[in-house]
């Protein structure tokens, strides 16, 4: 019986060590989602900003791929200044340990005019401060892609030669 004692506290530690983390409730992640958008509508860019991790990656219709918290600051700081509002509506979110992500839609607005409608994923990160962090953030339009204009030396159609009759 004595040995079984002294063996209890080396058990409990052996099956605690062999646990994975608990998952989290996918609404941490909607959560931080809403977090963004009262960012962004109070025009707090350091609040915004801090939502992404360090390093993490932006991937905007149309655009290159950023890294990093100074690009993320200059691509929203940019829809900041020229007034730009999105409301956001989460679909799916799902946690795994650590990892996570969230799928939604937007509508962008400038005022009351909506400029953009589309679709966005965005990955989270748990770091070992226990905050949820996005580590990834990619969004497409629902829009087409706009024409190109003309290239300077294509022919107008004025330009174009007359056919005889």
């Amino acid at each position: 019986m004595k040995r079984l004692i002294a063996a209890l506290p080396l058990l409990l530690m052996i099956t605690a060590c062999d646990q994975a983390p608990p998952s989290a409730d996918p609404s941490v992640l909607t959560a931080r989602t809403d977090a963004w958008e009262a960012a962004l509508d109070a025009k707090d860019i350091d609040a915004l900003v801090m939502i992404y991790t360090s390093d993490a990656r932006l991937l905007p219709p149309n655009g290159e791929m950023t890294t990093g918290r100074d690009a993320i600051r200059a691509i929203f700081g940019g829809m900041l200044d020229a007034g730009i509002s999105i409301d956001l509506t989460s679909i799916e979110a799902r946690v795994s340990g650590d990892t996570g992500y969230e799928v939604g839609t937007y509508v962008m607005k400038d005022g009351d005019t909506i400029v953009d409608t589309g679709k966005f994923i965005e990955t989270f990160h748990r770091g070992e401060d226990g905050v949820w962090r996005m580590t990834n953030d990619i969004w497409n339009s629902d829009l087409p892609v706009a024409a190109a204009p003309p290239a300077e030396d294509a022919p107008m159609a004025d330009d174009a030669p007359m056919a005889e009759e």
